[in-house]
């Protein structure tokens, strides 16, 4: 079960792990906003191929970590309003909804935990292959390098601000 987001905890911080990172293809989303990059860091969680672009779910067992960077936002509200937006979101029916907003505990380079909003692949979404490193961005350069494309032609509506 994915974890719903507690209204009422006041957070700053996204973790993202797909192409909302540096150098990927919507991180100018982050950028518009003015989001803040801190670093890099990691959650429990499988990593999958979906086409386009990558999605999570939570894992509780050991040994399983999605890789991404922290950002701090500036409106945190208004910045994930848009973003959910960005990630096709829809908060009248989340069933029809690819991904969910939760909160997730994320581990920083020196061991440090902190709380981040993240966007997992919701529980009806269908799963691809999964990322073993559990790094999308290794793993787009990777394939990009061996001619291998992990794009299925399954787009996705993406909002440009």
């Amino acid at each position: 079960m994915i974890p719903r987001p507690n209204p009422a905890v006041d957070c700053h911080r996204l973790f993202v792990y797909g192409t909302l990172r540096r150098g990927l293809r919507l991180h100018h989303h982050l950028a518009r906003l003015g989001a803040s990059f801190e670093t890099e860091a990691k959650v429990a969680g499988k990593l999958c191929d979906l086409g386009r672009h990558p999605g999570a779910r939570p894992a509780s067992g050991k040994g399983k970590w999605v890789l991404g960077e922290l950002f701090l936002l500036r409106h945190a509200e208004n910045d994930l309003n848009h973003l959910d937006r960005v990630e096709d979101i829809n908060p009248a029916a989340p069933e029809r909804s690819e991904f969910v907003r939760a909160h997730a505990e994320v581990i920083l380079p020196d061991g440090a935990r902190e709380r981040a909003w993240i966007y997992w692949l919701s529980a009806q979404a269908p799963v691809g292959r999964q990322i073993a490193s559990g790094d999308y961005a290794a793993w787009r350069a990777r394939t990009e390098v061996n001619g291998i494309s992990s794009s299925r032609g399954r787009g996705r509506r993406v909002v440009q601000v």
